[in-house]
């Protein structure tokens, strides 16, 4: 998998899910606080990824800078 995300720094806001032109990072729970807020849990699908760096890019990066190049060395833990 070429890109993993950090479930600790995670906001679960989403704008990854709507800023990947593969729709590889999909969600996986969505839960609607009492204030109306939408918080997503997600994960990256890696059948789809395609190793294009959208999801780290100026253009859709994640505020809370939880989506990351994955290190092929190691095994990775993936949402």
């Amino acid at each position: 998998m070429a890109y993993t995300i950090n479930v600790q720094k995670c906001l679960k806001c989403g704008i990854c899910v709507k800023g990947c032109p593969e729709g590889a990072i999909v969600v996986v729970d969505q839960v609607t606080e009492p204030d109306g807020l939408v918080l997503y849990t997600t994960r990256i699908d890696e059948m789809k990824c395609t190793d294009c760096g959208v999801c780290v890019s100026e253009e859709w990066w994640c505020p809370a800078q939880a989506i990351t190049k994955a290190d092929t060395t190691e095994k990775v833990h993936t949402v």
